[in-house]
């Protein structure tokens, strides 16, 4: 026997690649000879960024660098030395599948890094960076919607999720000058420089995207000025704007951003007057847009037949709904202590976040989120030393958000924002950081989509001609198609029959079920 089957392609979301790759860090320097002795290092700063990636058929590519500036101190000098080292790295991943329309996020971060001087004139770095990189395909899947003759009923659920996907990827580079002021001694060398994207607004219109946004930058510099060494801070903001191709959307579209800064660098520029008044700043973010209409379809969950015994194939489907952005701030604090000197004062601190994972709640409408924060501060002691401190800490932070179920899946960042200190003692510092958590909750459904239905022609239903009305009892709360699937028949029927308008029956009493 023939059926009419109607058949749609579904997409589904699927998580094809995830896992984490590490990168050992080697630097065998040796100082130039402009450069004064090794007496003390302070610390070796390491930052890692993935600055491209591309998916070529079933291969993931990504190049990676990692920024290192390593601060040391010359014999009988108040001085920062800075030494700056840029590393690139490059990783072809085999996906195992071909991907159709990608969605691919990286977390880099130091697991580890370690510096020594081998001499006065020789620094040796060995650590490691992992990048836990993660490849979420859309899959389209063929699946039934309808089906007629052959006497077969049919069970569907109405579900609504994206589809129509537009993507693109962006690099935009952000420059400008700053002046630094006259309240501001001129710069030297930079120490850390940090960016930080605190705002972020989109806008559609027909086959493009605006995006606009504001980068927040705190800077860390030495100076020398009237036969002094010193150490300043700086904080200035780059607002920035860009238009995105993205061919073919319009109102009807919800889009997600993403953006990260890939690299930060700031450069010493002189006011004319030979001193450096002046900087001049270039920051590179990665734009990540996702676009997608919704569409609802009725999709079949169950079948039978009131005349044959039937066979079905069946397809388990993550259905992403639409998801809720994720814009809260978390809080972390802690204390550094000095056991063998007394702080005199400090220039400045920051906070680090690595190795985090997140725990959803849904009994409470929240997520969890378990990490290591690394809380770091310059400053000098009585001695008009340089001194650099370093603690590294377990935090929990919880974000409450309005629906989380165990399927959603959370995409968030943490940026730390801000970081506030307070010299407490001589040789403890109270270090409070706030941390911006931003990304997206993604609802995911699970359902089974029937993907085939055979009618067994040979294997009629059994079904007793004696009678054509049987009588049932209900226990109450009572699904009508279990009922109708049960002894052959159709819910319509049931229904008729019994003039009920819910295919639930929530009370016990007795129906009628024709037997059809």
């Amino acid at each position: 026997m023939e059926l009419k089957v109607t058949k749609e392609k579904i997409s589904s979301a699927e998580v094809i690649f995830a896992e984490t790759n590490e990168h050992s860090v080697e630097l065998d320097y040796i100082l130039p000879d402009y450069c004064p002795e090794i007496f003390k290092i302070l610390k070796c700063i390491a930052i890692p960024h993935i600055i491209s990636y591309e998916i070529s058929g079933d291969k993931l590519n990504y190049e990676m660098t990692v920024s290192l500036r390593i601060l040391y101190c010359a014999e009988n000098s108040t001085a920062v030395q800075i030494i700056e080292q840029k590393l690139a790295y490059s990783k072809k991943i085999d996906l195992g599948k071909n991907v159709i329309n990608p969605d691919v996020k990286f977390i880099p971060q130091i697991s580890y890094m370690n510096c020594r001087a081998v001499n006065q004139r020789r620094i040796d770095v060995r650590g490691a960076v992992s990048i836990e990189a993660t490849v979420t395909d859309v899959v389209l899947n063929d699946v039934i919607t309808d089906v007629s003759g052959g006497g077969v009923q049919l069970k569907k659920s109405s579900i609504t999720y994206p589809s129509d996907y537009i993507k693109n990827n962006k690099t935009i580079n952000i420059s400008d000058e700053f002046d630094l002021g006259s309240s501001k001694p001129p710069i030297l060398n930079v120490i850390r420089c940090n960016a930080a994207i605190t705002s972020s607004d989109k806008k559609i219109i027909a086959n493009k995207l605006i995006i606009k946004g504001e980068i927040c930058i705190n800077m860390l510099y030495t100076y020398y000025k009237e036969d002094i060494d010193g150490i300043e801070t700086m904080q200035f903001t780059m607002p920035f704007s860009q238009v995105i191709d993205m061919e073919g959307i319009d109102e009807r579209f919800t889009c997600s951003v993403d953006m990260s800064v890939i690299s930060c660098e700031i450069e010493p520029r002189s006011n004319g007057d030979g001193v450096s008044g002046m900087v001049e700043c270039n920051v590179k973010i990665c734009v990540s847009s996702s676009a997608y209409r919704t569409t609802t379809s009725d999709l079949i969950i169950d079948e039978y037949s009131t005349l044959y015994k039937t066979t079905d194939e069946k397809m388990g489907l993550k259905l992403e709904l639409p998801p809720d952005a994720i814009n809260s701030v978390c809080v972390v604090k802690n204390t550094l202590t000095s056991s063998d000197e007394e702080i005199s004062c400090i220039y400045d601190a920051w906070c680090t976040i690595k190795n985090y994972t997140v725990h959803n709640n849904a009994e409470n409408n929240r997520f969890t989120i378990n990490g290591i924060a690394i809380y770091c501060i310059i400053g000098k002691n009585t001695d008009g030393m340089p001194v650099v401190y370093e603690k590294e800490e377990p935090f929990t932070a919880a974000v409450q958000v309005e629906k989380i179920s165990d399927n959603s899946r959370v995409d968030i960042k943490l940026i730390p924002i801000s970081c506030s200190y307070n010299l407490a003692s001589d040789s403890s510092v109270e270090i409070k950081a706030e941390i911006k958590v931003v990304g997206c909750l993604r609802h995911i459904v699970e359902i089974q989509g029937i993907t085939d239905i055979c009618i067994n022609e040979d294997d009629p239903i059994n079904k007793n001609q004696n009678y054509a009305l049987k009588i049932y009892y209900t226990d109450g709360n009572e699904d009508l198609w279990e009922i109708a699937k049960k002894y052959g028949t159709s819910v319509s029927a049931i229904i008729e029959e019994n003039e009920i308008e819910d295919d639930i029956i929530s009370g016990s009493g007795m129906i009628l079920i024709p037997i059809v």
